[in-house]
């Protein structure tokens, strides 16, 4: 099945057309689709095997070696993620993102993500012994994202965690930050935008940035940080475990609101709002009925 980019100006939508209309923090997508097949032809069995609607056999799931052999899955995975960004960190000055890396190579993620764990339960007592800080400085939520090797961190896994408190962030020294992991370096960067931050999750956890005699990949262009770099398109989904989850978030955070209404009154909606982007597709094989995605963009003024 092919999936083929076409000009968004061809894609011309009626007022009564049916769009999925997505709230994330201070974005808004609008998202149209026709001929999209909405029944589901296989009927679940087991873990293991799985009845075909059509044919009406039983048959054998096929179990994959890594992500990368489920690219649908991992699309899902961090689109989740961009939107739990989008939703909770629409406050810049209430967040901070810290990267934690390994002094030495760490190739478990089970024993990454329980390290950190027991930092953010070193940083809260830390936190908590401040008397200079607001109790909104001393609270917080925290979204953490595992990221695979790359020769950037030494081949070893690395953890970036977004703090959201709920006063304005608190200055943390690095010296404390690093004491406080204990395994390696630490970094903590300002939040300029929700959005970007998002952005930069996207590109990093699914590409890997090209080094030269990597001539034998898929090569894609995109900027970062105002910088045109290379990626390889899709190289670092398959340093994923399979099942392993993307990242990890506290409890009660805040997620999209996701409705489906007319395109008329998803632009009504928008009106406030400034288009940032927009990107339609057709799916399928050429010469048979194809499905049509097209997606905008917008952010709120």
């Amino acid at each position: 099945m092919k999936i083929r980019k076409v000009n968004s100006n061809q894609i011309i939508l009626h007022e009564n057309s049916e769009v999925k209309f997505k709230i994330a923090g201070n974005t808004r997508e609008v998202q149209f689709s026709a001929g999209v097949n909405k029944k589901c032809p296989i009927q679940n069995i087991s873990k293991d095997k799985y009845l075909d609607k059509e044919t009406g056999e039983i048959k054998e799931r096929k179990k994959s070696e890594n992500r990368y052999q489920t690219p649908k899955s991992v699309r899902k995975s961090i689109n989740n993620l961009m939107d739990l960004i989008r939703c909770n960190a629409t406050d810049p000055s209430c967040c901070k993102w810290m990267t934690l890396t390994y002094a030495n190579v760490m190739t478990d993620h089970e024993k990454v993500y329980e390290d950190g764990k027991m930092f953010l339960r070193r940083l809260q007592r830390y936190l908590n012994k401040q008397t200079n800080l607001s109790e909104g400085q001393k609270s917080f939520k925290r979204i953490t994202v595992g990221e695979p090797p790359g020769d950037g961190h030494g081949n070893s896994w690395h953890l970036h965690i977004l703090l959201i408190f709920e006063d304005v962030a608190p200055f943390i020294p690095n010296k404390e930050i690093t004491e406080l992991w204990g395994h390696g370096l630490t970094d903590a960067h300002k939040v300029y935008d929700a959005d970007g931050l998002a952005l930069y999750f996207k590109v990093y956890l699914s590409d890997i940035e090209y080094m030269e005699g990597d001539e034998d990949f898929d090569v894609v262009y995109k900027e970062v940080n105002g910088e045109t770099k290379q990626f390889i398109k899709g190289g670092r989904l398959k340093l994923y475990p399979t099942g392993m989850p993307l990242f990890s978030a506290s409890r009660g955070m805040k997620r999209p609101v996701v409705e489906k209404i007319s395109n008329k009154e998803a632009m009504d909606r928008v009106s406030d709002c400034r288009l940032v982007y927009r990107e339609s597709f057709l799916i399928g094989d050429e010469n048979k009925k194809v499905n049509i995605i097209d997606k905008r963009f917008y952010k709120k003024q």
